[in-house]
């Protein structure tokens, strides 16, 4: 099996400014990046972001980068896991998506070409 390396873990929130405030002004903790509906926040460990967004209601979404996402999904279903084929997804990347067990969302995502230079790098 491919190696996995934990890229972002994202809780749903219903009110994106309330998080905000509650992760960046009371703990402190720096952001990243904010956008409408999605805030990323520092995790202090390099490339692993704690999200807060409103992109998937009632979940929450752990994140993992492969270097091979084909292969990857290969593997998956000749385990008998049924997966969906890799489909094109934010920052350049192609990712799948399936859940575990309790209902966690889990993203297997792999850089391309055209994603930043510090994503590819994640990989390496």
């Amino acid at each position: 099996m491919m190696k996995l390396k934990l890229h972002e873990i994202e809780l749903n929130t219903k009110n994106p400014e309330a998080s905000k405030r509650f992760y960046n002004d009371l703990l402190e903790i720096p952001i990243n990046l904010d956008q409408k509906g999605l805030n990323c926040f520092n995790s202090g460990w390099p490339g692993l972001d704690i999200d807060v967004s409103t992109h998937f209601p009632g979940k929450v979404s752990i994140s993992f980068l492969v270097e091979d996402i084909d292969q990857f999904v290969a593997e998956l279903r000749e385990k008998g896991i049924q997966v969906d084929a890799p489909s094109d997804s934010h920052l350049g990347m192609r990712a799948t998506a399936l859940e575990d067990p309790d209902e966690y969302r889990v993203e297997i995502q792999a850089p391309r070409k055209k994603s930043p230079d510090w994503l590819r790098k994640m990989i390496e």
